[in-house]
């Protein structure tokens, strides 16, 4: 029973999305932005979530989709439980930590077989939570690019350095980070694949009376560890990833599959610098910042 009405929440690159009331729990309705492109990653996002949940992760729970209704005759639809609280604050990412890098456990711990975008296998039986996803390639460079599609992802599939627009303006910027490349694909391709958020930013991190939430699963993909400690790097700082490691250690975490995290980091970076340009983002001063950063943290290893 609907407590009132839906309120908006957000309108993503491919959904709208409302908060409903309800009296057993809120729930967030999402609608493809475009429904001719049919249910897009709503399915696969409700098997990543069901398995989470199941292990206990604090994310949305999968409610219902319009894929799993007969003949539905309007837009596609993703329907899971609100998880409610506000983006991480800086001056929360000390108590965070641990809940952070508990977090990975639980994501990078599924079962993955295969790279890039995920999939539930062919002939697996749907919603069976016992098995495995599988990533849509067989190729982890292939599987790489096609989770990043979009922007050309350096040094892979063939991308030229010098063909970035930033770099391009920052020739001696451009002649530091090729040294890298080596070590780059190294760090990407020669790691076992786990499935690996990407996208953990402070508004997918949700903080509520000293406990964290979980959001925002679409750009999941079956790749190497070091890419979502990298993405924390990006978007809060290298302390902040410093922290979340540390805290996984303490907790007793195995040592970490993939050590060369800067290297992944500095692809990561450069990725997102060519994406904030293409959007219009000013992003220019931290984009560099940490592209300098973190070749200050790869030249000291």
């Amino acid at each position: 029973m609907l407590e009132a009405d839906p309120v908006p929440l957000a309108a993503g690159l491919s959904s709208h999305a409302w908060r409903i009331p309800a009296a057993t729990g809120d729930l967030v309705l999402r609608l493809s932005v475009e429904p001719g492109d049919g249910v897009g990653t709503y399915p696969i996002e409700h098997a990543l979530l069901a398995r989470l949940t199941k292990r206990g992760a604090p994310v949305p729970a999968p409610i219902q989709g319009s894929w799993q209704l007969p003949a539905w005759p309007l837009e596609p639809f993703s329907l899971a439980s609100f998880v409610a609280g506000i983006p991480l604050r800086s001056d929360s990412m000390d108590w965070a930590a641990p809940q952070v890098a508990r977090f990975l456990h639980q994501l990078h711990g599924l079962p993955v077989s295969g790279h890039g975008l995920l999939a539930e296998p062919a002939g697996h039986e749907a919603g069976h939570l016992g098995g495995s996803l599988a990533g849509t390639s067989a190729d982890a460079e292939d599987g790489l690019l096609a989770a990043f599609a979009g922007q050309p992802l350096w040094p892979f599939g063939g991308a030229a350095l010098r063909a970035h627009p930033a770099l391009a303006e920052r020739p001696e910027l451009a002649t530091e980070i090729e040294a890298h490349a080596p070590r780059i694909r190294k760090a990407a391709l020669g790691q076992p694949a786990v499935i690996v958020h990407s996208d953990l930013h402070e508004e997918n991190i949700l903080e509520l009376d000293g406990r964290l939430g979980f959001i925002d699963f679409g750009e999941c993909f079956a790749g190497a560890a070091g890419w979502d400690v990298a993405a924390l790097a990006y978007f809060g700082g290298w302390p902040w990833a410093d922290r979340v490691q540390a805290a996984d250690l303490a907790a007793g975490g195995p040592p970490p599959v993939n050590t060369d995290v800067p290297a992944l980091a500095l692809s990561f970076g450069l990725y997102r610098w060519q994406q904030d340009r293409r959007q219009g983002v000013d992003g220019e001063d931290h984009d560099e910042a940490f592209l300098r950063a973190t070749l200050a943290r790869l030249s000291a290893r």
